[in-house]
């Protein structure tokens, strides 16, 4: 498992296993430690299999501090080699041990100063080594915790930007609408009874009726209500208040009964404490005697008109 851990072989979980380990468990340290530089030294002896050989070089060789680590494992393999070939005596039993055994058999020499001194240095290179493997890693994990984070705060912010664009074209919107009811004519108030469905009012210059959408009727039985024109009227104002206001736009066409369309026009419908409405002014010259129907339709999200209501009147002239 250590070799494999060296080698960067360890899924997540079984690395954080082991270090877990070697932080709180000294000796365990050690035991990498020493793996690691027998490791080395077996590569730089090329006592290593084909197999483990390219296990080794794939994980050693790509990274600068231990290529570095290898360098000098093999530097001191090759110091260790002479120091024990100027022993003569020594040379058969040493010649097929390990750098370790060469080092303990040099201690007994002429030499031991230089070959302790070596030793320790590749002790601490190899417990440098592997603290800066494990540092690392910790970096590199903390830098993908740290991208993610950032990634999400950015989806974050996009949306946020989404939901205020909508915002800003909500409310661009409405105001629109504000500034369209604001053009709208003010219909003068009727005398009549305001429960009545139509009311007529007549005035020198102007001819009012008002209408309430009641649907979309087949057959009336009922006397439609009358517009009364007397001679010298100017205009003719038709009002057309909705009991429900479910579109966003609509379309109101005025045709006599068997004749010709008057007015037709998409519109918005004016709105205010009231409720909303449609108004319309025309020229007295254009309606003339007889019975006319204004139809109301709406402008479904698909594009299609559906109809909303239609309110038949009577035109009289006086």
């Amino acid at each position: 498992m250590m070799t494999r851990y060296l080698f960067g072989e360890l899924s997540e979980a079984e690395q954080s296993q082991l270090e877990a380990r070697y932080f709180t468990d000294a000796q365990t340290f050690d035991q990498l430690t020493q793996l690691e530089t027998e490791l080395v030294d077996s590569y730089a002896r090329g006592r290593l299999s084909t197999r483990m050989r390219e296990r080794f070089e794939r994980a050693y060789l790509g990274n600068p501090d231990r290529r570095a680590r290898l360098r000098f494992g093999e530097a001191l393999a090759a110091k260790l080699d002479e120091i024990a070939a100027s022993r003569v005596a020594e040379r058969t039993g040493v010649g097929g041990s390990s750098w370790w055994q060469r080092f303990s058999s040099s201690l007994r020499g002429g030499r031991r100063v230089l070959a302790f001194s070596l030793a320790l240095a590749l002790l601490l290179v190899s417990s440098v080594s592997v603290w800066l493997f494990i540092h690392s890693r910790h970096l590199r994990q903390d830098l993908a915790r740290a991208r993610e984070a950032q990634a999400a705060q950015e989806q974050r912010e996009r949306e946020a930007r989404q939901q205020l664009d909508s915002e800003k074209a909500r409310a661009q919107e409405l105001t629109a609408e504000l500034e369209h009811a604001r053009t709208e004519p003010e219909l003068q108030p009727t005398p009549t009874a305001p429960e009545s469905p139509a009311t007529t009012v007549a005035a020198p210059s102007v001819a009012s009726l008002v209408l309430i959408a009641g649907g979309v009727r087949g057959v009336d039985t009922g006397a439609p209500p009358t517009l009364l024109i007397h001679k010298g009227t100017r205009l003719v104002r038709l009002q057309l208040k909705l009991r429900e206001n479910e579109y966003r736009s609509y379309q109101l066409a005025l045709q006599a009964v068997g004749g010709r369309e008057v007015f037709n026009r998409r519109l918005k419908p004016a709105t205010g404490r009231r409720g909303a409405s449609f108004t319309i002014t025309l020229p007295a010259s254009e309606v003339a005697a007889g019975d006319y129907i204004l139809t109301l339709k709406g402008s479904a999200p698909g594009g299609e008109l559906e109809d909303v209501s239609q309110s038949p009147f009577r035109v009289e002239k006086k």
